[in-house]
């Protein structure tokens, strides 16, 4: 299509320059049109870096439909983990605990539920006690293992 409309255009300035007067004026003419044509020329160029939006109206909805799915469940999945481990974060800074790392262990269940299969928690040797406590306490709120781990 680029290669059809440069043809075109290569014409069609092609034909203006002959129709331009010789003087002044004409020289500023096939200026203008010399550039127009390099215009066309480059446009490809301009355009390389620019791709376009996948479009979800060819795919068929069952691979749609699964696609969002699985992006939907996968956000869920984080978000779930992350809340988890500000909640674990926050209890062990209330009894004066840091957590060096902790890792929250997600599954999915057969109808689509995450559930939290496991909380690690690794903290200094000094804090074991604390983090201990802090970790009984959670495990019975959400009915979850914490497991906490000494550095």
């Amino acid at each position: 299509m680029w290669g059809g409309t440069l043809c075109v255009a290569a014409l069609g300035c092609t034909a203006v320059q002959l129709l331009a007067p010789t003087g002044g004026v004409g020289k500023v003419f096939r200026l203008v049109v010399n550039t127009f044509f390099l215009c066309c020329m480059l446009m490809p160029l301009c355009t390389a870096g620019r791709f376009t939006a996948l479009n979800m109206d060819v795919l068929p909805k069952a691979v749609v439909s699964e696609l969002l799915a699985d992006t939907v469940t996968e956000q869920l999945q984080t978000q779930v983990c992350d809340t988890v481990e500000t909640l674990v974060r926050q209890a062990l800074t209330e009894r004066g605990v840091e957590a060096e790392k902790i890792e929250v262990h997600t599954d999915i269940s057969e109808d689509g539920g995450i559930y939290i299969q496991q909380v690690a928690v690794t903290v200094d040797k000094q804090t074991v006690p604390m983090a201990k406590l802090a970790g009984e306490v959670l495990a019975k709120q959400w009915d979850t293992p914490i497991e906490v781990i000494a550095k």
